[in-house]
């Protein structure tokens, strides 16, 4: 396969219902082999655009190409699709075994049960539950059921398999391993791959590409570390980012001959290394929660006093919820060394140079303060 290949490219895809528009003149292209995400938040249209890519729903507009080839019109059944579910649908009355085996006995290719049998234990194995084969479904754990119909889809020897929110229903420590797990066992079927989540951290994990999808259109697409490292927009910044990315409203101002974006009394930002960039009144300044402290751990660091709000705590981690003169952000800590109690006054340091900058106006992308250098730079 030459690299960039397209594997499947939807065109000028619109669809509504009931008088509302869910997706707008949606256009895509998707590489041959590439894991592909669409992220973005629950009700945005993901699961539609899926059963649209798949053939399931048939567009208001549009066409779907597989390899060059509309199949816009081509029923599913007759593509070499695969969907894996939120939901853990498996037949209650069959065996993990015959789960498996069901898309091979009524694909009409005629295999011998010895040939089924091989493409149900391999793929078994690939997945991990070689020993449930003689188990029905309700006698195996949610991430095993959710592990059938990963099987059961990839025994088909699908060219495309489209997932759609398939770790939704499973507990954080299980969603964490079988999402390690989930990417070696595409790679190892070299297929193309169609992931729907609104977890950015599934995206980020997986992902060799993302596509973020906002008010029926795709708001920015590319490789997922290039979408990471650089949103476009501030509604990519904000969600595609976990815990979300800190957005505060600001204003320019200039004092002696130094230019700010201030967000508070007591919190401006010195931005003179680029204020050629700087032609309007009003800004969105995005900050990551990773990259606020609560200790001074490098020069040039700047300093604002917040609130603590609550204390998260996920595996090994905390994210402190805080209030800034009534600006609320958040703090990721990483294995914290001390305790912090709900109302307690902290210092949060700030690496001006970790900033991305918006136009509160069109909300894009106007720099990137880490890409131009020092921001207290003159």
């Amino acid at each position: 396969m030459e690299e960039g290949e397209i594997g499947i490219r939807i065109k000028n895809i619109t669809k509504s219902y009931e008088k509302k528009t869910v997706l707008d003149d949606l256009s895509l292209e998707i590489e041959k082999g590439s894991f592909t995400t669409i992220l973005a938040p629950t009700g945005s249209g993901k699961t539609t655009l899926l059963r649209v890519m798949i053939g399931i729903t048939r567009p208001d507009s549009g066409k779907v190409y597989y390899n060059g080839k509309n199949v816009t019109d081509v029923p599913v059944q007759k593509r070499s699709v695969s969907m894996v579910y939120q939901q853990f649908i498996n037949y209650p009355s069959l065996t993990v075994y015959e789960n498996i085996a069901s898309p091979l006995r009524v694909s009409g290719r005629k295999l011998s049960e010895s040939e089924i049998d091989k493409k149900v234990r391999d793929n078994a194995q690939i997945v991990g539950i070689s020993d449930l084969l003689d188990h029905l479904p309700e006698e195996v754990s949610g991430g095993e059921k959710q592990r059938t119909a990963i099987a059961r889809a990839l025994c088909k020897e699908p060219e495309f398999v489209f997932l759609d929110e398939p770790l939704a229903n499973l507990d954080y420590k299980l969603r964490e391993k079988l999402r390690g797990e989930l990417k070696t066992i595409l790679r190892k079927k070299q297929c193309t791959v169609i992931y729907a989540t609104p977890e950015p951290g599934d995206a980020l994990a997986m992902s060799t590409h993302v596509a973020f999808l906002h008010k029926g259109k795709i708001l920015q697409f590319g490789p997922a570390q290039e979408v990471y490292w650089n949103p476009k927009y501030v509604e990519v910044a904000s969600y595609f980012n976990e815990p979300p990315m800190n957005v505060f409203d600001c204003g320019l101002v200039i004092e002696n001959g130094n230019y700010y974006l201030q967000v508070s009394q007591k919190l401006k930002i010195n931005v003179n290394g680029f204020k050629n960039l700087l032609s309007e009144g009003r800004y969105l300044i995005g900050i990551r929660p990773q990259n606020l402290s609560t200790t001074k751990v490098k020069e040039g660091m700047i300093s604002f006093k917040s609130t603590v709000e609550f204390a998260e705590i996920v595996g090994s981690d905390t994210t402190l919820h805080l209030t800034h003169q009534g600006k609320d952000l958040s703090i990721l800590i990483e294995k914290p060394t001390r305790s912090y109690e709900i109302g307690q006054e902290i210092e949060v340091y700030l690496d001006p140079r970790n900033v991305y900058i918006y136009s509160e106006k069109s909300r894009k992308l106007i720099v990137r303060a880490q890409a131009m250098g020092s921001m207290t730079e003159i």
